[in-house]
Formats: C-alpha cells, structure tokens, sequence
C-alpha cells in the first residue's frame, strides 16, 4: 500500500506546490486547512508523514504538533514543520513542540523531497519522467525569453530559464517533441530554483492540456523520449 502524506496549510497556493512537488511520487496526499482539520484526518486514517505551516486560524500548527506528540499513539508520526520565518525563534518554537524536521518557505522542491524521503524510504517516483534537452520558448504578460526543457512529464516539467513570473501565475510554453510539430503549452508556476549548485529556472504545472497533445506526451515518455 502507499504511504500517505498529509499537507496542511491554509493558503491553497502552498497546498498545490507541495502536491505538486509530490506528483511523481509513489504516495497518496491528502490535505488540510488547519491544526483542527489535520486532527480529524488524522483520526480517520493515521497518515506516514506531515507537512504543516505554523500559521493557521482555528489551530495553528504549533498547537497541532503538540497535540500530536503528547498523544502516545501518534507520538511517532513524524511532523515537517513549515514557516516562512527561519529564525531562531521560530525553530525553537517548533522544536519544543516535538517536530521532527523544519523548512522555511520559499519551499525548494528538493529540499522538501529530500525531507520526506529521510521519513519515507524507498520513496519511489511513479510518473513516466523524461531527462530532455529541448528549445522553449517562455512567455508571459508581454514578455519572451528562450530557455530549455530539461525534465519532463505528462502533467508539468522544469524549465531551465529566467522566470518571468511568481509561484501561481500562469505561462506560455512553446516547445518540440523530436520529430513532432511545434506546440503551445499553458502553464502555471509551481516552485522556482535558484542557481545553487544546479540550474536556475522553475517548475511548471501543464493547464487544460488537450487531449490530442497529452496522448502524443504520454506516448513520447512511454518510449523513453521517442515519438512513435
């Protein structure tokens, strides 16, 4: 059976990364808005990992975290603790609490998965992915620059370029599948990257694709970056 992670966060914008961050992963998500709405998930079905914000109406996740800990059945769950504070203050706030990891927001995608996957060994990836090197094209709100395609799927990809727009705004993507005709992908934002070792550039969530155009992706990933 997969493991289950929850997401906690009351802003949906942060939910939607964080499942996105998880879209290729062997895992089920489920999610909530609150300390008080995690509790309850957790009493009808104990979930395998936590991600939670610290700041939340009805219960904050400092509150829920410590809740979970003193209740000697769900003591063991381990709790990643989200902020967009990463000062002392807040850490230690979390660490009293009883969490067993911590990330500051921006979230870095591979930050965050290297985070589950100390909880969740054996974190398989699920999605047909493919390492690619293809020629895009990035527009948005009246702006244009060049870039590449570097990893691929069937629900998004990540594109090595200058971002042009926040976490949550939508892009245009024009790019070509070897041997297929030139097309146009909208797309939203999900996380972007720093140059820190690696590629500068972001990842993106494919919006409303078409049917004809998903097939000819999936088709594409399914031979290992080949059209048939």
């Amino acid at each position: 059976m997969e493991p289950t992670i929850l997401l906690v966060d009351d802003v949906r914008l942060f939910l939607e990364m964080q499942k996105e961050f998880l879209e290729s992963a062997a895992v089920r998500v489920v999610t909530a808005r609150n300390g008080r709405e995690a509790l309850e998930c957790i009493g009808k079905r104990r979930p395998d990992l936590v991600f939670m914000d610290i700041e939340m109406p009805e219960m904050d996740g400092i509150e829920c975290c410590r809740t979970i800990k003193s209740t000697p059945q769900l003591a063991d769950l381990p709790v990643v603790m989200i902020t967009a504070k990463g000062d002392e203050v807040s850490q230690k706030r979390c660490h009293d609490a009883g969490c067993d990891d911590f990330l500051t927001k921006p979230l870095n995608r591979t930050r965050f998965l290297e985070a589950a996957g100390r909880f969740l060994r054996g974190l398989d990836r699920r999605a047909r992915r493919s390492a690619v090197s293809l020629p895009v094209t990035v527009r948005c709100r009246g702006s244009e620059v060049a870039g590449w395609v570097m990893n691929l799927s069937a629900g998004g990809a990540f594109v090595a370029a200058p971002c042009l727009a926040e976490v949550g705004r939508s892009v245009e993507l024009t790019f070509q599948l070897p041997g297929g005709a030139l097309q146009e992908f909208r797309a939203k934002v999900v996380w972007t990257q720093a140059a820190e070792g690696s590629k500068a550039g972001f990842g993106v969530s494919f919006v409303l694709l078409p049917d004809q155009i998903r097939r000819t992706l999936e088709g594409y990933l399914k031979t290992g970056g080949h059209l048939a």
